[in-house]
């Protein structure tokens, strides 16, 4: 028996003992609490600051590793992803995408499957049917068109040429801002967790830590016991829909029920990791709210972005 605490905790002794990856508590609670709001993560920042450690380590924590498939700059659409029937030879021609989707239908423990560089090409392109799957409540509707009819042998867990998604499965996409890569559009950011890592964490001195064996149902558990014991405030969900009032007005900038949502998914979770309401609403609004202005032209905005500060001054600080 293991709490959310215990676990970041456990982790960061694991990753510094056994693999020689340091990783500081912020980005560790912030990764369980993204677990927590959304099947979509992205990892960004600049180089060599360990995005794609990060999900490899997880999976050695969880003792199945992380299938880590490298995105191509050729992908376009979903069959680069997944694969497609070739109309000449009658055969499937299948991707270690699929493969690794395929393998999570028998598994109930936690799956990642890593999106190595995913803004290699365009996110809104070839992932489109899964962001918008994965927005569905009911899981049962999580259903992947892989072929058009149904041939004998088939393999088990292809219906009517559908692959079910299970809920154990999360997928994790790193990605890095330079001039090789596509921006990573709103369609994509509002429906994924994004994380920034852009600094090494420093060296410790772990004692010799064993991973975890943690079924898909028990972290569940863990996730609702946090929304029960650290539910977000209701000063905070006030002050919140202020502010978004404030953007909707201003800005004519909104981010709605969607990011509402989550927000009230990842902050219980923050905080029964170790760290404080007021850390896990300030990562949030970083990340899902100010993000959002990049696209505005801030330099005839002064006024606005001043009072702006203002608000965000009263009613987070």
């Amino acid at each position: 028996m293991i709490n959310l605490n215990a676990l970041v905790k456990r982790f960061i002794n694991f990753s510094a003992s056994k693999l020689g990856l340091f990783y500081d508590r912020k980005i560790i609670s912030a990764f369980f609490s993204g677990m927590a709001t959304s099947k979509t993560m992205i990892l960004e920042g600049i180089s060599g600051t360990g995005k794609t450690s990060l999900p490899y380590a997880m999976g050695k924590f969880f003792g199945h590793d992380s299938n880590i498939i490298a995105v191509q700059p050729s992908w376009r659409d979903r069959a680069e992803m997944i694969g497609y029937l070739n109309e000449f030879t009658k055969k499937f021609n299948e991707t270690d995408f699929l493969k690794a989707i395929y393998e999570t239908t028998y598994r109930n423990d936690v799956c990642i499957i890593v999106l190595d560089e995913m803004n290699l090409a365009r996110v809104e392109y070839y992932f489109a049917e899964f962001l918008s799957l994965l927005e569905m409540p009911d899981p049962d509707v999580w259903w992947v068109d892989i072929v058009p009819d149904t041939q004998p042998g088939d393999p088990k867990n292809l219906t009517s040429g559908k692959i079910l998604l299970p809920q154990n499965v999360w997928f994790i996409g790193t990605a890095n801002k330079d001039d090789s890569t596509f921006t990573i559009t709103d369609k994509v950011y509002d429906r994924a967790t994004p994380i920034e890592i852009n600094a090494k964490a420093a060296y410790i001195d772990a004692p010799q830590t064993e991973g975890v064996t943690i079924g898909f149902d028990y972290l569940q558990d863990l996730f609702r016991q946090a929304n029960k014991d650290h539910s977000i405030s209701i000063k905070a969900l006030d002050n919140l829909e202020k502010l978004d009032a404030f953007i909707t007005t201003n800005f004519k900038v909104t981010f709605g029920n969607r990011i509402m949502k989550q927000i009230r998914s990842f902050v219980p979770v923050f905080v029964a990791c170790g760290g404080t309401e007021y850390e896990a609403l300030d990562y949030m609004v970083a990340r899902k709210i100010f993000r959002k202005f990049e696209s505005l032209n801030l330099p005839f905005l002064q006024n606005e972005i001043n009072d702006y500060l203002h608000y965000y001054t009263v009613y987070l600080v």
